[in-house]
């Protein structure tokens, strides 16, 4: 325990740690990033992209311009957006280096088509939602792009433009998760977004997730509310005066305490028809048990609503996915996106659900429709065709999702983790949010239209399932490891996508994080460490395993560490900034991080060069802190130094050691890669050619001289660091 006076020092030697928030924040951070990128001593090293495109990623929106079968717009939930104007075949990115990757929303004006817009920030709240920086604006068709404002709406459910009026637009705001501040309702522009007026404001901690405007009246407008989780908030509203002033809706709809998020759309082919699709919390249970999906309608308007089925429609909905949309020339032709896309073409007294038919431009061992349906886009002058986007990214339809082409050519997988093996040549492992775990060889290099050289190591029966950890065994490179949700720890046979063993500890009770910690020792043949509260050790490749402590402390253990120098010495992290550590392979164990905040921590790293030396990172991310907080220890977590200096304030979530200079950092935060080449007093970027992009996990390989960077969005890149590792600073 810190003694009175060794706690002053350190409270001495660490800067301010007061939360950092707010869109200014941001774009403040995005500036200073700017700056030190244009002065960065390392700019001429170029990021190479080496995918993978054919596992797909998550497509939060999608939007097409009139009369251009050709051109279409993808937003990337946490990759910006893509632009294709040959109907998928080949991509652009044209929203690569703003202030922001997060995608609410993108919408082509009708009135003008060459007027795009993209709210920002990810539309859901999740704990790990990335915030926007506001909504922005492009009059050549995303060739270039204005921030119009409205910086501290973070999350963006709908932008909605004037068929006629290009200088007339809408925006659902949602607000920040946690701050009851922000600018959260509908907002208004009538000049183009050189000014904005909030036209609807139910409550502080309500924001508007959907919008949309009666086809056959402008001035008609109803927008949906949402107190997050659900609460008295969460509804239908109604403007005639558009937006002046707007009316709630009941006459059927359901409110109170269990109403959830709730989305909307109107018909085209017959005025007064409008859809609600609505999240019930009333069944008893928990996680996806506890909530059901309830569809209304209204012949009025919304003067009056009737649900259109006698039960629960037959998919899970909720905070995540929760969408619908009505076929332009049928107003009893609905689109449901729930965990299932659905389709009725009784106005919701039945359903189906859509074509199971895939066909893919790039090899992939999956079958059927992936999972999470986020947007459909209809044709509004040839319904047949339809475009879907969802986790396994954007799928084309021409018989109104009967069957489908895979657009699977977007380098946007959402990396959890990264691995670099022992190879000869080494191999890149990682795993990713919902299309499983992937490795690629090292030499791998992303072409747009060539072949992808990423090969899954498992698939699930809907072609994808969350991979984290994934990693082959040091000793026996046909054994591979890998885990999914919530501890569920793998191990199988290098080929065998469909097939492994399930090897988490046993026991009543265990607490395992949505990433739970997994790893091989590098150093010990049959060792595996895995983490719940305290660690687990197996010696026998996860047939068995002992508890080796520590006590639990600050709940579920969020990143383990294992000594290269010495396989005695491990180190925990968990939320609340708790440090945990051992020096004789789990027998006792010290707490430390007094000196650190009351943080999650992110990565805990130990030295390849000094095994008394440690690194913490850590983020107030979910709390809406955007400070970067990064920690070294010279002495195994006795005392600790902030590493932050003149580091934008944005959350960090990796840090690497360079193979052989001990005075230089890589470090991985949600605004790219920062290198520091005197051990963490002053950062400049790391080289250019890295798109705007969260890195959640970096690998240097010793040999190669070779950093891999893995992003949640944008898939990989790697930079070779011979330059960065010879340079001396101050």
């Amino acid at each position: 325990m810190h003694t009175p006076i060794l706690s002053m020092l350190l409270c001495a030697v660490l800067p301010s740690q007061e939360p950092v928030t707010g869109g200014d924040a941001r774009l403040v951070a995005w500036e200073k990033r700017v700056e030190l990128q244009s002065s960065s001593p390392f700019k001429e090293l170029q990021w190479q992209a080496l995918g993978p495109k054919f596992c797909g990623g998550r497509i939060e929106a999608v939007d097409c311009p009139p009369g251009s079968a050709g051109t279409i717009y993808a937003g990337v939930g946490a990759g910006g957006v893509f632009k294709s104007t040959n109907g998928g075949l080949s991509w652009e990115p044209i929203f690569a280096q703003e202030s922001t990757y997060a995608v609410g929303d993108v919408e082509v004006s009708r009135a003008r088509p060459e007027l795009v817009w993209v709210g920002t920030g990810e539309a859901h709240l999740s704990g790990t939602s990335y915030e926007g920086t506001g909504v922005f604006k492009s009059t050549d068709g995303g060739d270039s792009w204005n921030n119009m404002g409205l910086h501290d709406s973070a999350h963006i459910g709908k932008v909605v433009a004037h068929p006629t009026d290009p200088d007339l637009v809408y925006v659902a705001a949602i607000g920040p998760r946690h701050d009851p501040a922000g600018e959260r309702g509908v907002y208004r522009s009538k000049d183009g977004g050189a000014s904005w007026e909030r036209v609807l404001h139910v409550g502080e901690r309500v924001g508007i997730i959907d919008l949309v405007m009666d086809p056959s009246d402008p001035a008609r407008l109803w927008a949906t509310s949402w107190q997050r989780g659900s609460g008295p908030g969460s509804g239908v509203h109604r403007s005639t005066d558009g937006g002046d002033t707007w009316t709630r809706l009941g006459g059927g709809l359901p409110d109170g305490e269990r109403v959830g998020r709730v989305a909307v759309d109107a018909s085209v082919s017959e005025p007064g028809v409008v859809y609600a699709l609505v999240v019930d919390h009333s069944p008893k249970g928990g996680g996806r048990g506890g909530v059901q999906g309830l569809l209304f309608r209204s012949d009025d308007g919304g003067d009056t609503w009737n649900q259109t089925h006698e039960d629960a429609v037959p998919t899970y909905v909720g905070w995540d996915f929760c969408d619908v949309r009505v076929a332009p020339d049928d107003a009893d032709q609905v689109y449901l996106c729930g965990l299932l896309l659905l389709i009725s073409k009784d106005g919701g007294k039945t359903f189906v659900r859509g074509g199971e038919d895939v066909q893919r431009l790039h090899d992939h061992e999956g079958s059927g429709m992936h999972l999470d349906m986020h947007d459909v886009w209809i044709d509004p002058e040839r319904p047949e065709r339809v475009l879907l986007g969802n986790d396994g990214g954007l799928y084309v339809s021409w018989d109104r999702a009967a069957s489908w082409l895979h657009l699977n050519n977007l380098p946007i997988a959402e990396f959890y983790k990264v691995h670099l093996d022992g190879a000869e040549p080494f191999q890149i492992w990682g795993g990713t949010q919902d299309n499983a775990s992937l490795v690629a060889p090292s030499n791998v290099n992303f072409t747009p239209g060539g072949p992808d050289a990423w090969e899954q190591i498992f698939l699930d029966r809907w072609s994808g399932g969350d991979g984290f950890s994934s990693f082959p065994d040091p000793f026996d490179p046909s054994i591979v490891y890998w885990t999914q949700q919530q501890g569920d720890l793998r191990r199988g046979t290098r080929g065998e996508l469909r097939r492994s063993k399930h090897v988490r500890p046993k026991g009543r009770g265990l607490r395992f994080t949505w990433d739970t910690p997994y790893m091989a020792s590098q150093q010990t043949e049959g060792v595996l460490y895995c983490a719940a509260e305290n660690v687990f050790r197996s010696s026998d490749r996860g047939d068995g395993w002992e508890a080796i402590g520590p006590e639990p402390w600050g709940g579920s253990i969020l990143a383990l560490c294992e000594s290269s120098l010495d396989p005695k010495r491990l180190v925990t992290g968990t939320g609340g900034g708790r440090v945990q550590l051992t020096s004789d392979g789990g027998t006792t164990w010290e707490r430390a991080g007094e000196g650190l905040p009351p943080r999650r921590v992110t990565d805990v790293v130990t030295s390849v060069h000094d095994p008394e030396r440690v690194y913490v990172t850590l983020s107030g991310s979910s709390d809406g802190d955007r400070r970067s907080y990064v920690f070294r220890s010279e002495d195994f977590g006795v005392t600790w130094e902030s590493l932050a200096g003149n580091l934008p304030h944005e959350p960090v979530t990796a840090l690497v050691e360079d193979p052989s200079n001990r005075n230089v950092l890589y470090l991985g935060t949600d605004l790219g890669v920062f290198t520091s080449t005197d051990g963490g007093a002053s950062w400049t970027v790391l080289g250019g050619g890295l798109p705007t992009c969260p890195v959640v996990d970096l690998a240097a390989h010793s040999e190669s001289g070779l950093l891999v960077a893995v992003t949640h969005g944008l898939s990989a890149f790697a930079i070779e660091i011979a330059t960065v590792s010879d340079a001396e600073g101050e």
